[in-house]
């Protein structure tokens, strides 16, 4: 018996430590408010399901060695126990509800477009790669005033990867279009994917909250060539991105160089 309680308070220690520890989770925190709100999900996920995981294994446990055979003796025959049945179908109804209502709410927050929109990058996916739309009308200062409504268009190919740069702090809003196949707009770091469906605009709104490169890539199987339908996420200052957004602008390139 003893040995036995020593058993399931390790497993308890191992699972909090697996639940709660920053760096063991899994799961990167991501580069945006939405991510962070999906982040702190998967955390509240993984808690119950650790907690979970401790006292199912260690009620076995303890059942296997509390009531392990001794002898011949036939023990105490238990035919039904209505309030464990009420107990054991109540609290996975109760995890399930809960689960429900987090990632409900959860889902609503990252979906929500109601919020402004600081860029809107137009995202096309081919086989195999990608193209980005930046209308210039979306600039802020780098704004086309003419009324010739330009447009920055980074091309990726077979032999180049391309880079798309957004604004920190800011709401960039990707628009995606498919020319063939269905395709898949995948940020790791944003926590988040969404498909991209020919004859069918897809959208969502991210606030990256940190500057760097970032990998994505095509998450649907496309073809062939579908490992080459990577490209770079670069997420920059303000002035950063205004700089990069004027050279583009002035040298009416087809494919964007680095900031």
């Amino acid at each position: 018996m003893a040995l036995a309680l020593v058993f399931v308070a390790l497993l308890a220690l191992l699972s909090v430590n697996v639940a709660f520890a920053y760096d063991g989770t899994g799961q990167r925190p991501g580069i945006t408010d939405q991510a962070h709100k999906m982040h702190d999900l998967y955390l509240l996920v993984l808690a119950i399901g650790s907690i979970v995981f401790v006292a199912v294994e260690g009620a076995l446990i303890f059942i296997l060695i509390r009531f392990r055979r001794r002898d011949d003796t036939l023990p105490a025959q238990t035919h039904g126990n209505n309030l464990l049945e009420v107990v054991w179908t109540s609290i996975p109804v109760i995890i399930v509800v809960i689960l429900f209502v987090f990632s409900f709410i959860t889902l609503v927050d990252v979906e929500d477009e109601g919020h402004e929109q600081d860029l809107t990058v137009d995202v096309t996916g081919f086989q195999w790669q990608w193209k980005f739309d930046l209308n210039s009308n979306d600039l802020g200062p780098n704004s086309d005033k003419s009324g010739e409504n330009k447009t920055i268009t980074i091309l990726g190919t077979s032999s180049a990867e391309p880079t798309i740069v957004i604004p920190v702090n800011e709401n960039v809003q990707f628009r995606l279009h498919a020319s063939d196949v269905i395709h898949s707009f995948y940020v790791q770091d944003f926590l988040y994917k969404l498909d991209v469906i020919p004859g069918r605009e897809n959208k969502f709104t991210v606030r990256a909250t940190e500057t760097g490169t970032f990998p994505g890539q095509c998450a649907e199987f496309c073809g062939d060539d579908h490992a080459l339908m990577r490209f770079h996420l670069k997420v920059v200052t303000r002035a950063e991105f205004d700089a990069w957004a004027a050279e583009q602008l002035a040298g009416s390139q087809t494919a964007a160089k680095q900031p």
